[in-house]
């Protein structure tokens, strides 16, 4: 025997860019190489058509251990109107795999839960153990108000209060933008109350929520999303810290919410570049260690969704949901295929939590931690959208923060340019969505929902893309 062991490619010659390019060119037969195998993203990052090499990856920051039991929150989204159903759907849930809750509260009841009072949070959970299944906020209205009734609840529960996980949801200056309102001069002292109370009684709660996945529903890019993510981790770890505050204190009380849709590479290169900002944000105002780590929720997009054949949902929500766990989300919410139709059935429930089951214990895919650390084209794709997002970060700061680029309107100009590039792309063909602009059955089967959504026909295109980006149409156009 040998002291060495020969490779299987040890005989082979390295190859370099120039000798793929020719044998590339040679295959092509005189076509012209970028223009038929080069891509490029919306924000005119190149993706392809290979990589050589990957970036320094020093700075890369890793992803958090997984539990090969439970490798991510499975997430899902209650809305019915009223407290028993509501009830009826979270222990259903529960029931079925889902180990975490989040409560679409509407003050209106149009799009969510009506729980503006105690009695009625307190029946839609009850049987809940609140020590167990977290319960997440995301409230498209009175938010301050909908967090003291959460805290109040867990009082009246005589819940321990370091045993409660989950999070308030806060996320003013994104529903601001959302519903196209000025910030409320009361606003920020009131976050800074709920903050200091919140700490004070249940230090794990999740306070703030930097909710980026709006904007890229109302047709944000990629960078965008991560640039708005960005502002907003800065605005909220400020707000926080002039409470009093240590700055890894403030950085563990933050989750961000972020878009997965069907373009998996890009999906899993995204979330790899919003740990990188996250730490290198929180690092600058002074957190070490597991502070630096972003608190992750990845939620299936909307504005992939078709309306007219909500079957073809399956395949991109599955695409979605892989992308969302192969680029390491601490949690994760499938919305149901029928979203953009109607509240869902208990069967488009049921489908939306059984794939994470498949993912997690028929794909495996939580038995890898990173699965795409090492890969030159997540490296690369990470690297750049990271590098192109700080940039967009750098002069969301430079002309005033998230507030003051909201307020002028640039921020929604900006999203509307890349909103109307994204769908040119579809319009051209160069973007073709399954069952909408390409194999589109002519006699698509119907499903059924718990009826539709009032008009404009779903919150979160009557909150986000009307009045968010103003004088744009929906970015649901874009799949129906």
């Amino acid at each position: 025997m040998t002291d060495t062991i020969r490779t299987l490619a040890g005989d082979f010659p390295s190859q370099t860019p120039d000798s793929w390019a020719a044998l590339a060119q040679k295959a092509l037969r005189g076509a012209d190489l970028d223009e038929t195998l080069g891509r490029t993203t919306i924000d005119g990052l190149t993706r392809g058509p290979v990589f050589f090499s990957r970036p320094d990856a020093s700075h890369a920051v890793d992803a958090a251990p997984r539990d090969l039991y439970l490798p991510w929150g499975i997430r899902q989204t209650l809305v019915e109107a009223g407290p028993e159903r509501a009830n009826a759907a979270a222990l259903d849930d529960l029931m079925g795999g889902v180990s975490e809750l989040e409560l679409r509260l509407d003050p209106t009841g149009q799009f969510g839960l009506k729980a503006n009072e105690i009695e009625l949070l307190d029946a839609a959970l009850k049987g809940v153990d609140l020590t167990i299944a977290p319960i997440h906020l995301d409230s498209l209205g009175g938010q301050g108000h909908h967090a003291h009734l959460l805290l109040t609840l867990f009082a009246r529960r005589r819940i321990d209060g370091e045993t409660v996980e989950g999070g308030l949801g806060l996320h003013p200056v994104e529903r601001a933008a959302r519903q196209g309102i000025a910030l409320d001069d009361q606003c920020f002292p009131k976050a800074k109350a709920l903050t200091e109370l919140a700490q004070a009684a249940f230090p794990n709660l999740k306070i703030f929520r930097c909710d980026a996945a709006h904007m890229f529903e109302s047709g944000a890019s990629e960078s965008q999303e991560l640039a708005i993510m960005a502002a907003s981790v800065a605005t909220y770890m400020r707000l926080m810290m002039e409470t009093g505050l240590d700055a890894n204190s403030a950085a563990k009380a933050i989750e961000a919410r972020l878009a997965a849709d069907a373009d998996i590479h890009l999906t899993i290169a995204k979330l790899r570049a919003a740990r990188r900002l996250f730490a290198r944000i929180t690092e600058s105002f002074g957190a070490t260690g597991e502070a630096r780590r972003l608190s992750l929720h990845a939620t299936t997009a909307r504005r992939m969704l078709s309306a007219s054949d909500a079957w073809t949902n399956l395949i991109r929500n599955a695409c979605a949901g892989f992308a969302a766990a192969a680029g390491g989300a601490d949690a994760i919410t499938v919305r149901p295929m029928t979203e953009a139709i109607g509240r869902p059935t208990g069967f488009a429930r049921r489908v939306a939590r059984n794939l994470h089951i498949l993912l997690a214990e028929e794909s495996h895919l939580g038995t890898v931690t990173d699965p795409a650390a090492g890969s030159y084209l997540h490296e690369t794709l990470a690297d750049s959208l990271a590098q192109s997002a700080w940039a967009q970060f750098q002069e969301i700061e430079r002309r005033g923060g998230l507030v003051e680029t909201f307020a002028s309107g640039w921020l929604q100009g900006e999203i509307a340019r890349s909103r109307a590039a994204y769908l040119a792309r579809i319009e051209s063909g160069q973007t073709p969505i399954l069952g909408v602009t390409q194999y589109v059955d002519p006699d698509p089967r119907a499903v059924e929902t718990e009826g539709t959504w009032p008009e404009p026909d779903a919150p979160e295109t009557a909150l986000t893309a009307v009045r968010f980006a103003a004088g744009c149409e929906t970015a649901k156009e874009a799949a129906q």
